[in-house]
């Protein structure tokens, strides 16, 4: 009987081993995708205009990161791009960087990027204001061992060459402990960005880069990754999806249409500055899970822009049959933490007392207050301070200019978005938006009344073409219900795509269908034709005002808006800007 019994078990040895194998195999690993977006230089946790602090930046993320990663057994964490731009603390970097002379520079993003243990770099549009040699400078040149991405760029001059150190995907290679014995995961990311770069900045980029559609260059460096070996793929785009519209195809916000390549497992996308999941506005796109954060079935996250969130992607993973497979999968954003880390704020600390430095640099004078609280309800002095300045710009520079007195003498009009207005009472009453009281200006007011590094660039447009722009702007204003103005705003549409004009005299009635709201003192025949001043971002078809494209420049100034404002004031002297208030536009119910 016990020879029989023995002769029993060692019948059923093997097969308990290779259950007990595949026991093992099958336990599952977890691989965490960690992702920041649109960050725009918040770093420390501190608003250079109110001069207080606030809860995120990327100091504020790091207990996140270093929580998600201890909850992990492989991670990875990746910037998806618009990292070197937005804040008065990049701005400061910029200037001391272009400044001649200084000798000994403040610490460089990419050192900050080293200090936070990133493990890849996704180019965005916004690393491009700046030129390509600052774009080296920011990310650290040639010393910077984190790999920078974008599939869809190519250098083809020598500063380009010498300049972007980019490549389509970077391979991770893992060896992660399976029933006893390490076996290789291999992991790549690749990288994209909008093609419209070459209009937002082509002043620095014609002829240095050639950029391709976003969908035809992920799917190559997918298939290159694949051929490589890679057991996961991760698409980093620097893209969003068109909002509260079942067309998915588009070629700026590209995601709904770039989840559809079979082969990735997992997206991180961004540009638009929204959460996912969390945001409804993608809900109308077929395929689209905004609560469990799925495009296509397949794990995705937006992390918002300034730091405020961390995108989580988990993938649990098995293998078997020589084959990984991801078995369950979940996406989340967290929001940055209370407290900031300490070692974040210590590196940034010579950075922050250089930007208050900076901040404070007198540099004018204003006879009045300054305020957009109510620029999305009527004019301000704020607004018009921007557009006499840009007036005065292009009389001084393109209309005596050789261009300029080529073409046509046509009218003069000012195109100027109220970036940071109030938006609705609660906004105003608690004091959310830019105020600059009379008295001496600095450079930190200017960065506050004008937020972004646009250049200046004038456009000729039709009759027919300014009435558009102008109905554009008016259905970011509807009936109030509530017989109060703040019920005017359409709160959803943010007030860079609410564009106000100088130089005619115009009503906006809200009673009336859009399209058919604006009515003002010039014509709108298709025979008559104006040039209106406006920035590189609008005149290029940023916000898809017109059917402007680039096509329609007739005048590229290479200087900032923001340069641009300190010009004029230098013009104006010591009286400073006194000018009395045109109310040219109203609301009409």
């Amino acid at each position: 009987m016990a020879t029989r019994k023995l002769a029993w078990y060692l019948f059923l040895f093997p097969s308990i081993l290779l259950l007990m194998s595949n026991s093992y195999a099958n336990q599952p690993i977890t691989l965490k995708l960690l992702a920041t977006s649109d960050v725009h230089g918040h770093f420390s946790g501190y608003n250079y205009f109110s001069k207080q602090a606030e809860p995120f930046g990327l100091a504020h993320l790091v207990p996140i990161i270093q929580q998600q990663r201890q909850a992990s057994d492989i991670s990875l964490l990746i910037d998806n791009g618009d990292l070197i731009q937005g804040s008065p603390l990049t701005d400061m970097l910029v200037a001391n960087y272009q400044a001649s002379g200084i000798v000994e520079r403040e610490p460089s993003v990419a050192q900050l990027l080293t200090l936070m243990g990133y493990d890849a770099a996704n180019l965005g549009n916004h690393e491009f204001n700046y030129g390509l040699a600052y774009l080296q400078h920011a990310y650290g040149g040639d010393n910077f061992s984190i790999p920078l991405l974008s599939a869809n760029l190519t250098p083809i001059s020598t500063l380009a060459k010498g300049s972007l150190r980019h490549k389509p995907f970077h391979m991770f290679s893992f060896s992660p402990r399976i029933n006893g014995h390490q076996q290789r995961l291999k992991v790549a990311v690749v990288g994209v960005l909008p093609p419209q770069i070459m209009q937002w900045d082509a002043h620095h980029l014609r002829d240095q880069v050639e950029v391709t559609d976003m969908l035809t260059a992920a799917t190559q460096a997918v298939a290159e990754a694949q051929r490589a070996g890679a057991d996961i793929i991760v698409l980093a785009a620097h893209s969003g999806m068109p909002k509260n519209s079942d067309d998915g195809v588009d070629s700026e916000q590209g995601v709904w249409q770039l989840a559809q390549i079979p082969a990735v497992d997992a997206i991180i996308f961004g540009h638009q500055h929204e959460i996912f999941p969390g945001s409804k506005v993608y809900d109308q796109l077929a395929h689209i899970n905004s609560q469990q954060g799925t495009l296509f079935g397949k794990p995705s996250v937006q992390p918002g822009t300034q730091g405020k969130y961390l995108g989580v992607i988990d993938l649990s993973l098995t293998f078997s049959d020589s084959n990984w497979q991801v078995v369950e999968t979940h996406s989340q954003v967290i929001a940055a933490a209370k407290d900031p880390d300490p070692k974040v704020l210590e590196h940034l600390t010579r950075s922050h007392r250089a930007t208050e430095t900076y901040m404070q640099q007198a540099i004018g004078h204003s006879a009045h207050d300054l305020s957009l609280a109510k620029a999305r309800l009527e004019p301000t002095h704020a607004l018009q301070f921007i557009h006499s300045a840009q007036r005065w710009y292009v009389e001084r520079t393109f209309a005596n200019s050789k261009v300029g007195n080529k073409l046509p003498q046509r009218p003069l009009f000012s195109a100027v978005a109220p970036f940071n207005a109030a938006l609705n009472e609660q906004m105003y009453t608690d004091n959310q938006f830019t105020f600059v009281p009379q008295g001496v200006l600095t450079l930190g007011h200017i960065g506050d009344l004008y937020r972004y590094p646009n250049t200046l660039e004038v456009v000729a447009v039709t009759g027919v073409q300014l009435k558009r722009w102008l109905e554009q702007s008016a259905a970011a204003l509807q009936p109030s219900s509530n017989n109060s103005p703040w019920g005017h705003i359409v709160q959803d549409i943010p007030s860079y795509q609410f564009d106000t004009f100088a130089g005619f005299e115009y009503q906006i009635d809200v009673s009336k269908p859009i399209g058919e709201r604006v009515s003002a003192s010039i014509s709108f025949a298709a025979s008559e034709t104006y040039y209106v001043a406006t920035n590189n971002y609008r005149a290029q078809g940023g916000g898809g005002f017109a059917g402007l494209d680039g096509s329609q420049v007739v005048f590229s100034s290479p200087d900032q808006i923001q340069h641009i404002l300190v010009s004029y004031l230098a013009y104006l002297g010591e009286s400073g800007y006194r000018d009395k208030l045109a109310k040219n536009w109203v609301i009409k119910d």
